[in-house]
């Protein structure tokens, strides 16, 4: 009953593929995007609703080391994604080529124990004394209930971060709620993905101090003057030469200083009917020109 899509699952794909009908019926295809899927951390909590837990650089980065992203690629998505370091796509010339941060559960220990989170009561959950109070390293990691894989990989990460003694709670949430409550930074951790497009690269939205103060989409209050200077020369350049390594020292201040952990480039999933010729796919949204779509007559040329 498909003549095309681009938003059936991965798994969905992986299955129709094994059917004969199916190929013999369709074409199919995965195909990069420029979006990409991450953990925001909340970065500026206020110490009551929301535990500070994720202000201290070496904690997010011990995050970044604990997440398990090549098996959740392999398990989850049969290992077609590509991992990603930063808040630019790899289709990108301006792509920043950093160091892929590796599963290490001891460096990760080793930087929390550093940034004074130990199991000082023996209860295997690793705590740390803040404003007078000691509190467990113990959270919510929220994700959309609407994701048909997430589930599964949010399984994986948490069950990855109980190996240094920190207590992960997965929470399934609709889309209006998770993200509502990251408007108001009443979050400690969440699973999302950001759909970008080939356009020259405007940070503000997702990355900005004032987007954060004015409740936009810096969720966990990523920020400081250098990288808003940055995002804002960006605005009014317009020279790629200039813009490029604007753009690559943005994303080493990310990297250094860890506000999401990056996990990997989104992949479209393309099925055309074979009825259909002149079939265009891209790597931008739509993914497939439809109104080129031109049905095949019977001498298996397209129509007009």
């Amino acid at each position: 009953t498909f003549d095309a899509s681009t938003y059936i699952s991965t798994k969905t794909l992986f299955d129709l593929r094994e059917d004969a009908t199916f190929n013999k019926n369709y074409h199919s295809r995965f195909m990069d995007t420029y979006g990409y899927t991450y953990i925001a951390m909340n970065m500026k909590p206020d110490g009551k609703q929301r535990k500070k837990i994720f202000d201290d650089v070496k904690v997010r980065r011990a995050m970044s080391m604990l997440t398990p992203v090549d098996d959740v690629i392999r398990v989850v998505n049969r290992g077609i994604n590509k991992r990603v370091t930063g808040p630019v796509s790899p289709l990108k010339p301006e792509y920043a080529k950093l160091d892929v941060i590796k599963l290490d559960v001891a460096g990760a220990a080793k930087l929390l124990s550093e940034a004074g989170w130990k199991d000082t009561d023996g209860d295997k959950v690793i705590d740390k004394v803040i404003d007078g109070q000691k509190v467990n390293f113990e959270f919510d990691f929220n994700f959309l209930n609407t994701q048909v894989e997430w589930k599964d990989m949010a399984a994986i990460i948490c069950e990855s971060y109980s190996r240094a003694g920190i207590l992960a709670h997965p929470v399934a949430l609709d889309q209006s709620v998770m993200f509502g409550n990251a408007r108001e930074h009443n979050f400690d951790m969440m699973m999302g993905s950001m759909g970008t497009n080939s356009m020259m690269e405007d940070f503000t939205q997702v990355w900005h101090t004032n987007s954060w103060k004015m409740n936009g989409s810096n969720y966990g209050g990523f920020g400081n003057t250098e990288s808003d200077s940055l995002i804002d020369q960006l605005r009014v350049t317009l020279d790629p030469a200039k813009r490029q390594p604007m753009i690559q020292r943005f994303q080493q201040i990310v990297y250094d200083e860890q506000p999401f952990v990056f996990l990997y480039a989104l992949v479209r999933r393309n099925i055309v009917h074979k009825r259909w010729g002149n079939v265009e796919l891209f790597n931008d949204r739509p993914g497939i020109l439809y109104n080129n779509l031109k049905l095949i007559t019977t001498d298996g040329t397209a129509a007009n």
